[in-house]
């Protein structure tokens, strides 16, 4: 399910934020689910004529507690978010941004200029998403459905049950689209980096393509270009409406069958009342988790494929530093005059030689210059 565990360790700063993000959702999902029972308390309460006005404090009280509680968690776990996500994006900028200074200006020998751009900018960007948003959903779409399950098997173990078994069906949807997305959005990252390469390498040579009259040309190839993106954009738009499609069936349909089960058992007296309601209004909270998962998926997806292309930028060879020795020998220097101005003497012009011994930078001072040898 798309955990890069490489890309997880190059920025060790952003666990303690998702962590503090699934924390806090997880406690905006407590306090909505005490709200709801203490509804259903009510609500039952009202339903067997033993409700009294002091008994409409607890829902009220648990209502305005839940929504401060939610409001709250809500926020922080927007700040969670975006800290996650600048570490992000700060420790990768750096990363490649310090290779491309160790590979010097040979690194277009290996990646094109107009590449590494939008991997610093727009690939990056992408995974501010797969940081901010789909790490921490994954790992509380998986805590809510068990949560969730441990409130509502006391009340309907068949209804709790049901539940709980179609909540996979969503990451098995995601999981078969994920071998074909991958595929699909490597030819969209390609792609966009190719009309990317060509644009810079036409805006560079756009004075000598106006000059030999070929700017027509160039500009046709453009539009080919362009149209080969729209076209591989609107193929990965249509997965990813038909992968949304098939979560939302799944989402929708199951929790209509719990809430369909709670029913038939609220019928045959095995539950009370406030037990089907809460059954009810808690049945969706199964899979919209998981069904936001299915949304940060695809986004995290292009993310994803800028990833690797991140990581092959940052694999590539460096040449170690040059150093070496000479083999043997003498360095020697004949007919070497210095330059000076028009009308100074000069320092006679004879052969200086070098023994290969010496280690120390040799002075030689004449009447018009000083000159720095450096060691043989």
């Amino acid at each position: 399910m798309m955990i890069n565990k490489r890309l997880i360790g190059t920025v060790p700063d952003s666990k303690p934020y998702i962590a503090g993000n699934v924390a806090l959702q997880w406690l905006s999902l407590l306090s909505n689910a005490g709200m709801i029972f203490s509804c259903a308390w009510f609500l039952q309460q009202l339903l067997e004529g033993a409700a009294a006005p002091r008994t409409l404090a607890l829902p009220l009280a648990a209502g305005l507690a839940a929504v401060l509680v939610r409001g709250i968690c809500t926020a922080g776990a927007g700040r969670m978010s975006f800290l996650a996500a600048r570490s992000v994006k700060r420790t990768l900028r750096r990363s490649i941004y310090e290779k491309l200074l160790r590979l010097g200006p040979a690194y277009s020998q290996n990646v094109a200029t107009s590449e590494a751009v939008q991997l610093a900018a727009e690939g990056v960007e992408q995974l501010e998403t797969y940081f901010g948003a789909y790490l921490p959903q994954f790992f509380y779409s998986m805590l809510a459905p068990a949560t969730l399950f441990a409130l509502l098997a006391p009340v309907s173990l068949r209804a709790a049950l049901a539940l709980l078994v179609c909540v996979p069906l969503i990451p098995a949807a995601i999981a078969a689209v994920q071998t074909f997305a991958k595929k699909l959005l490597g030819r969209y990252w390609g792609q966009y980096t190719a009309l990317g390469d060509t644009f810079l390498e036409n805006l560079q040579g756009l004075t000598t393509l106006k000059i030999y009259q070929a700017d027509g040309y160039k500009q046709e190839e453009m539009n080919r270009e362009a149209e080969k993106f729209r076209r591989i954009t609107m193929k990965v738009l249509t997965m990813q409406l038909n992968s949304i499609t098939i979560m939302d069936l799944v989402a929708y349909g199951g929790a209509a069958l719990g809430m369909v089960l709670a029913v038939l058992e609220f019928r045959a007296g095995r539950i009370p009342f406030w037990g089907c309601f809460a059954v009810i209004f808690l049945s969706a909270d199964f899979f919209l988790p998981m069904r936001q998962l299915g949304s940060f998926f695809h986004i995290a997806m292009n993310g994803m494929a800028a990833s690797d292309k991140i990581f092959t930028l940052l694999d590539l060879p460096e040449d170690a530093p040059g150093s070496g020795t000479a083999a043997g020998g003498t360095l020697a220097c004949r007919d070497l005059r210095s330059p000076t101005r028009k009308g100074a003497k000069c320092c006679t012009a004879f052969p200086w030689t070098f023994p290969k011994a010496r280690s120390r930078p040799s002075w030689v001072k004449a009447d018009a210059a000083k000159a720095l040898w450096p060691p043989c």
